[in-house]
């Protein structure tokens, strides 16, 4: 029986093989994908023996990861057409608060979700610390159909583009469903770090406003 490879989830970020350049497998149904084999490389080359990268790794929630299963002609065109999104719309926002620096770069429309691709810049977790928490999303458009950002969003570290020692850049992706209707004309983003309500003062959520 032939299964379909394109199912194939990475075993280190759950990623599908569709949403990564390259995917290598494993024995039995281990997957990994390109970015978290070089991100597994940066923690190989650094002297660090619990540098920010490899705490990011270790503190990801398991995958569980099965047996590719054959897919129904069905499925197997819902998953050919999430490939890639159907529209893509610029953002480019930035807003500043307590040293922390969120810029909403993209929003991509795909069959039945829509994903928000952000940067996060911020000031380093201090030494020891043992996860990146993930950055809330609550999204409401002018209709007041409401979204919250579900399980398929994920964060990853990019010291590459961090500008010094003084600043740590993250970058993420939100989904949501099902897709806003044709009679959405703006959308109000907020987002929040679950961590800034022990900051002295408690940070505030960060709104953005978004006209389609």
């Amino acid at each position: 029986m032939s299964f379909d490879r394109s199912m194939a989830r990475c075993s280190f970020c759950g990623r599908y093989s569709s949403d990564v350049r390259r995917m290598i497998a494993g024995p039995g149904a281990a997957y990994i994908c390109d970015e978290c084999l070089q991100l597994c490389n940066d923690i190989l080359h650094d002297p660090a023996p619990f540098s920010p990268q490899a705490l990011e790794l270790a503190s990801r929630p398991p995958v569980v990861v099965a047996a590719p299963q054959p897919l129904t002609p069905q499925e197997r065109s819902a998953h050919t057409g999430a490939q890639s999104p159907v529209r893509t719309i610029t953002i480019e926002l930035e807003q500043k608060q307590q040293g922390m620096t969120l810029i909403l770069h993209q929003l991509q429309y795909y069959q039945e979700f829509f994903e928000l691709q952000y940067l996060w810049i911020r000031p380093p977790f201090n030494a020891g610390f043992a996860f990146v928490p993930r950055i809330i999303f609550f999204v409401k458009d002018n209709t007041g159909v409401q979204w919250t950002g579900d399980r398929g969003g994920m964060i990853l570290a990019r010291p590459d583009l961090a500008s010094g020692p003084n600043n740590a850049v993250y970058q993420g992706t939100a989904r949501f469903r099902p897709l806003p209707s044709p009679e959405t004309r703006t959308l109000t983003i907020r987002a929040a770090d679950p961590l800034g309500q022990f900051e002295t003062p408690p940070s505030q959520p960060w709104q953005f406003e978004i006209t389609l």
